[in-house]
């Protein structure tokens, strides 16, 4: 026995010697803030003091001195020790206390010296004081009443610093000193009760302490000691009513006789406890580990919560947040797939709301942008936005209260696939969905399932308004851009089209200038001639017939302005009536047919014949259609070609009527692509004005800019369409040009049919007299 305590106690001062190498060496690094380097000191002290005492046990008896036996010596060692753990304690818990404290330790330690040498030898022997016995000598009183003041300053102290302390943490550091002086305390005490088996325990007791004020110094959080305390005490009954089951069981075996002596009756009970003690974690290690082999194990609420908190937390735009909720929300609740559904309201009054869907499984993408609305006063916004509770599609599909659920809308959860919602809040307002389809495991939604989704929803409600917030402004800013862009776009145009007005005029007066000197010349001529009587039959008919073409030319000149002054405030007169149009290109070509000769053109046209028959205003078409193969030949160069074809198109939708597409195509200049819009407003010339001809149709002959305009406006008139296709515009490649015309059979409805354009009277008359004579 006494080798075995030898040993113990060698043990117990290595560990000592650890704890103070550890204080020393490591400690300084992880003094927490209120022990900072004194409570470093005090700690030292206290495993010295605590190592020395410990020793003491084991050497043999000495006497230093008269009366300075190993007892003494011992005693004063463990005063020591208590009085400096309490400076400890006290600097730790930050009382006031400290100089009171040491007055009152150096008292004790003093007394303790003075009752060994000073008084009767006979009253100064200190053996077993706390022998179960009263003091029976002075030094023994001495020892008795200052150990019964320190222990009760010591645990009060530690007491009131744990009912006095404001944050949590630190009345559990005050209960630690508690529990750790209470440790202490006892250890002096059995220690010094002489009895060799009890000082055992005393020892153990004493270094338990010192690992504790060790710990409690390194570390500026302590573990929760009420928590523990529990654990232990629901533990401890856990086992003992295992135990008892186990005894119970035992017994039953054994043929329930309960009448057994004391020996088997603690045989059993003691194998019943050692049962019970290897049953308990064995069972937690089994179910732990079939859990996850099942995947069965319950969700850790808390850390779902923050690991779904910390990842939405970045996202900023409305995307990524669609993609990092569901993703990460697949991995914290464990399902196959889930949504972000938003809640728009919708509806002047407020009385609807829409469900959009944003980023669907990748084997769902039919489902992205999904839209229904739902009344605000229907089951299902009362359940998700007024009562704001989590919904399960199981309850849709079987729950009474959801039998008036109109179908559609039922249907729309049902095209999801998902298993349960949860209501996205935001300033009492409904503005999302939270949905999560099957488990991995196909287990159904628990209660606890709906609770943990109806928090994570909970956690979405400020990320996804900031990042609707954001998606919002950013959309503006783009619109805005988009607006600034259009802005600038039609600056350029405006200044493109002024210019293009001041090249009219420059045009214009060309083009009036020419005819207007040819009529004033020949008349001036026919009137010096005819003063001279010189006018023979062969010249007058000669002028007469230059003077018509000059007239004529201003004819086609102010005809196309009056044609494009109707076309501007929709008064264009178009008299429908039925035609072909075959009809309507071949008088569009026959006054050309001179101009294609001089120009040695190649025009030729196929697919006209067999085409229904037109409801057209025939003159005005003729007109349009001349325009474009007037515009094909001015920009084709001599010895080009020119295809004129046309096909039915069937109509695509019910209701619609069958088109005619014609196609005139050239092996022009081209029309560079940022042009193919704009040549087709009046005035506009897709090149220099500069370049324009007195012939109308020689090659790059420029005229006023109306034709083109003019075309538009009468195809426009009859329902149908004009656009311009070519790969761009290059005077030496020649890459062509396509225009292409749409025409319907009948005129819509609401086709362009108005009263004439109301001119003055003057103008009128002119127009008329001009057109009669065309």
């Amino acid at each position: 026995m006494e080798s075995i305590a030898s040993t113990l106690i060698l043990l117990v001062l290595a560990i000592h010697a650890l704890l103070l190498t550890f204080v020393l060496v490591r400690g300084a690094r992880s003094l927490t803030i209120r022990a900072g380097q004194s409570g470093r000191l005090w700690v030292s002290l206290m495993i010295l003091f605590s190592a020395g005492a410990v020793g003491l046990l084991i050497a043999p008896d000495f006497v230093l001195v008269e009366r300075l036996t190993r007892p003494l010596v011992t005693s004063l060692a463990l005063t020591a020790l208590l009085v400096v753990y309490g400076a400890l304690v006290i600097r730790d818990t930050g009382a006031r206390l400290l100089p009171v404290w040491l007055l009152i330790g150096l008292i004790w330690i003093v007394g303790i010296i003075a009752a060994a040498f000073l008084a009767d030898p006979a009253a100064a022997v200190l053996d077993n004081i706390i022998a179960l016995r009263p003091p029976q000598t002075i030094l023994e009183y001495v020892v008795v009443v200052g150990f019964v003041l320190v222990a009760v300053l010591l645990i009060g102290i530690t007491f009131y610093r744990f009912y006095a302390a404001k944050l949590p943490e630190i009345a559990n550091r005050a209960l630690f000193w508690v529990l750790n002086a209470a440790a202490l305390l006892a250890g002096a005490v059995i220690t010094l009760s002489g009895t060799e088996s009890l000082s055992i325990v005393g020892v153990l007791l004493l270094t338990v302490s010192a690992i504790g004020a060790v710990y409690a110094h390194t570390s500026y959080r302590v573990f929760d000691i009420r928590r523990e305390l529990a654990s232990a005490l629901r533990g401890a009954l856990v086992l003992t009513l295992t135990a008892s089951f186990i005894f119970a069981a035992i017994i039953l075996a054994r043929g329930g006789d309960f009448a057994l002596n004391p020996d088997t009756f603690a045989a059993l009970g003691i194998t019943a406890l050692a049962v019970a003690i290897l049953y308990l974690p064995a069972r937690a290690i089994f179910e732990r580990i079939l859990n996850s082999v099942f995947n069965t194990s319950l969700i850790n609420a808390a850390d779902a919560t923050r690991r779904y908190s910390q990842q939405i937390s970045g996202a900023l735009e409305l995307d990524s947040l669609a993609e990092i909720s569901t993703s990460t929300l697949n991995n914290v609740m464990r399902v196959r797939r889930s949504m972000l559904i938003l809640v728009n309201d919708k509806g002047s009054n407020d009385s609807v709301v829409e469900f959009q869907t944003t980023t669907p499984p990748s084997n769902m993408q039919e489902l992205k942008n999904a839209r229904r609305i739902f009344p605000k006063n229907g089951i299902i916004y009362n359940k998700l936005g007024i009562h704001q509770q989590p919904l399960s599609q199981f309850d849709l599909e079987f729950n009474p209260v959801y039998k008036t659920l109109p179908e559609s809308e039922r249907q729309f959860f049902r095209d999801l696939g998902m298993s349960a919602y949860a209501p996205i809040i935001a300033e009492n307002r409904l503005i999302g969905v939270l949905a999560v389809g099957a488990k991995r495991n196909d287990a159904p939604y628990y209660p606890r399932d709906l609770e943990l989704l109806a928090t994570l929803a909970n956690q979405t409600g400020a990320a996804l308004r900031n990042a609707r917030l954001v998606t919002d402004l950013r959309q503006l800013n783009r619109d805005m851009q988009s607006l600034n862009t259009g802005l600038e776009d039609a600056k350029e145009q405006m200044e493109r089209l002024d210019a293009v007005k001041t090249d009219f005029v420059t045009i214009a007066s060309h083009e009036l200038r020419t005819p207007l000197a040819q009529i004033r010349g020949y008349t001036d001529i026919l009137d010096a001639l005819t003063e001279q009587d010189e006018l023979d039959q062969y010249q007058a008919a000669s002028m007469v017939g230059n003077l018509r073409k000059a007239a004529e030319r201003m004819e086609e000149l102010i005809t196309a302005m009056l044609d494009v002054s109707q076309i501007d405030v929709n008064a264009l007169d178009l008299r429908f009536a039925q035609t072909s149009m075959e009809a309507v290109v071949r008088m569009a070509i026959e006054p050309l047919s001179d101009a294609i000769r001089q120009r040695k053109l190649y025009l030729s046209s196929r697919g006209l014949r067999g085409l229904p028959v037109i409801q057209a205003d025939l003159q005005r078409l003729v007109q349009a259609f001349r325009n474009l193969i007037v515009n094909a030949i001015k920009f084709t160069p001599d010895g080009g070609r020119i295809d004129i074809s046309a096909s039915l198109q069937p109509a695509q939708d019910r209701g619609d009527v069958d088109h005619i597409l014609v196609k005139i195509t050239d092996t022009g200049v081209g029309i560079a692509k940022e042009n193919l819009e704009l040549i087709f407003r009046k005035f506009y010339r897709a090149y220099d004005p500069s370049l324009h001809s007195t012939g109308t149709y020689k090659f790059m002959g420029a005229g006023p800019g109306l034709g083109l305009t003019i075309a538009q406006g009468v195809i426009e008139g009859h329902g149908g369409k004009v656009w311009a296709e070519s790969a761009g515009y290059d005077p030496e490649t020649f890459p062509g040009s396509t225009f292409y015309v749409l025409i319907p059979l009948t005129p819509p409805a609401d086709a362009r049919r108005v009263a004439p354009f109301l001119l003055s009277d003057a103008v009128a008359q002119e127009s008329a007299a001009i057109r009669s004579q065309g």
